[in-house]
């Protein structure tokens, strides 16, 4: 039964995540708190800057800011912490950001310099990416780089996420109970699926206010206009890059992995007409998956709208 409850999926991967030691993380908090409060942070100066930046569509240059911001804030904190620095390459909330995502930007493969100064398309996504990467995991050490509203929800995340790990532990310590304990079992899975809807539901209230943040917004509509062109000569080819957004805007908000049906079950309130988006992702994720059927032209477009009005009710406008 631990299977069904704690396989493969967006959950078992945030709680499979290492992060660091609570002492660390506090110590990094501590030291965030000393500098903002003596001036010497700097983080709500350089993101205004950023955000400024973006809104002339400097998206070059915003990232320069950006990642100074950030390898600012890395340099301090690696000699404050000297021997445990290494804790700065994990997640303190895998939520927040992943440490793939923590590597990619402490360490990116691409030449920065080129991506500042690229006019290319793909380089602009990579670019807005990188920043929102760079400013959640500011936000994740403690940085005010996001408003307060993060402030308050990342901690109860955190408390959330260490409930629901234990939860999963002791549901795997009882896994060989007997058949007349089954109730008991059941009764555990039961209370580790409301913990965990609450927690995907708060999860999504963060990522609103992430997608409030100027990169986000310009991201996933450069993302779209790929829909947009492939939609005048490829309908159903349009649908399904429209499908993958849709998954990489869940990803986003720290649901990625897993089926993508049962995440939006997960999340059925939250899209204004739910039953339509089932009906699109579940025929779109069918025919790519098994090769079963096809996607009519003005299914396609159906099937584009209703994702278009799902990514908005998730944040992010893009029709």
């Amino acid at each position: 039964m631990e299977d069904l409850f704690f396989g493969d999926g967006w959950l078992s991967d945030l709680l499979k995540e290492s992060g660091v030691p609570v002492r660390v993380k506090d110590k990094v908090r501590e030291k965030m708190q000393v500098l903002a409060t003596g001036g010497q942070g700097q983080w709500e100066e350089d993101w205004r800057s950023v955000n400024g930046l973006l809104g002339e569509g400097r998206v070059g240059e915003a990232l320069e800011k950006a990642m100074g911001s950030l390898y600012r804030t890395y340099d301090v904190l690696v000699e404050h912490l000297g021997e445990e620095s290494q804790a700065l390459e994990k997640p303190f909330s895998p939520f927040m950001v992943r440490r793939r995502e923590i590597k990619k930007i402490i360490h990116p493969q691409e030449d920065l310099q080129e991506l500042v100064n690229s006019g290319d398309d793909l380089d602009m996504v990579i670019g807005l990416e990188m920043i929102n990467d760079a400013r959640r995991l500011l936000a994740s050490w403690g940085a005010g780089v996001w408003g307060k509203g993060p402030m308050k929800l990342i901690p109860r995340l955190e408390e959330d996420m260490e409930d629901l790990r234990r939860s999963q532990a002791a549901f795997a310590e009882n896994e060989s109970l007997d058949d007349e304990d089954i109730e008991k079992e059941i009764e555990q899975a039961d209370r580790f699926a409301t913990m965990a809807t609450r927690f995907a539901r708060d999860l999504m209230d963060l990522h609103l206010q992430n997608a409030r943040n100027p990169e986000v917004r310009m991201r996933f509509l450069k993302l779209w206009e790929t829909v947009r062109h492939l939609e005048q000569d490829d309908t159903p080819a349009a649908a399904f890059e429209a499908v993958q957004i849709l998954e990489e805007a869940l990803g986003l908000a720290g649901l990625g992995g897993g089926e993508l049906l049962q995440r939006i079950d997960l999340l059925y309130d939250i899209f204004k007409d739910a039953e339509e988006l089932r009906k699109a992702v579940d025929h779109l994720v069918t025919v790519s998956r098994d090769g079963e059927g096809t996607i009519r032209p003005e299914q396609g477009s159906l099937y584009i709208a209703t994702i278009a009005e799902a990514l908005g009710d998730v944040g992010l406008e893009v029709a």
